[in-house]
């Protein structure tokens, strides 16, 4: 029977880390960025109102294929790979508070890592878009905490978190998160509404990000934004819906010319009036 890390060969050879290290903030920085930069974060399946499936062979066959994904399909694959190198690792649900009014209450729709290494604990995650912080963080609120992709902190106490980054308007709310493992049937229910809801706008709104080591590429319905570390953002305006899969191809790596039904989705959305 081979052992378990030789299984996920192909996604230690995608993210080009090899398996070997033990645990240990270091080598569980290089894994975080590694997946972060190999894996798109996108959601191309739900878009095309295709079902979302969370078991890990499905993952890793998608991620290996020119495929991403979102929150539960990056985080599960992740967890699995950490648990395999020994990480000690508890999943754990959020409530996204992006552009959430204060005082809303929203729906525990984003996954994330909770990692413990030698009874220090870090927030782990690999799938928040263009918000994904591309390092650990530790669990102490307060202080900002540098990633190569910008700063986080960590606020609240207790059993109840916020994670936040610096933006040029100041600190910003990502999400809320509370310690309380999330347990599989949580995830898949959390999926199921994120990936079916007429009310997600997974459903309703063309996703992709790449990271890179110079910052980030991001595409929001027709709209290709790249944010560069330190640098002005630079944006263009996709005329059409085969312009959409060509960035999609080409600057995302995606192979989105072979979802079913994808393309007519992308030519909707092309239609409509550009963002303000």
């Amino acid at each position: 029977m081979p052992h378990p890390t030789e299984t996920l060969a192909p996604y230690f050879d995608l993210i080009g880390v090899a398996p070997g290290a033990a645990p240990s903030f270091d080598a569980l920085a290089r894994l975080q960025r590694g997946h972060i930069e190999a894996i798109p974060f996108e959601n191309l399946h739900p878009l095309a109102g295709l079902p979302v499936p969370l078991d890990i062979p499905a993952l890793l066959g998608k991620f290996t294929r020119r495929r991403g994904g979102y929150c539960f399909e990056h985080n599960l694959l992740y967890r699995h790979a950490l648990e395999t190198l020994g990480y000690t690792t508890t999943p754990l649900l959020a409530r996204v508070r992006v552009n959430a009014a204060p005082g809303t209450v929203t729906p525990r729709t984003h996954m994330l890592l909770l990692v413990d290494i030698n009874g220090e604990r870090f927030i782990s995650d690999t799938g928040f878009g263009k918000a994904t912080p591309t390092a650990p963080l530790r669990l102490v609120p307060g202080p900002a905490q540098a990633t190569p992709h910008g700063m986080y902190r960590i606020t609240g106490s207790g059993d109840t978190y916020t994670l936040e980054n610096d933006t040029d308007g100041g600190w910003a709310p990502l999400y809320a998160f509370e310690l309380q493992p999330a347990y599989p049937v949580d995830v898949e229910m959390s999926n199921w509404y994120v990936s079916t809801s007429p009310a997600s706008h997974f459903t309703r709104d063309l996703m992709a990000v790449r990271t890179v080591a110079g910052g980030r590429h991001v595409l929001h319905n027709a709209r290709y934004t790249f944010y560069g570390t330190g640098a002005p953002a630079v944006r263009r305006e996709l005329a059409s819906g085969e312009a959409i899969v060509d960035e999609l191809e080409t600057t995302f790596g995606l192979a989105a010319g072979q979802v079913p039904g994808l393309a007519e989705r992308l030519d909707d959305i092309a239609r409509r009036p550009p963002a303000s």
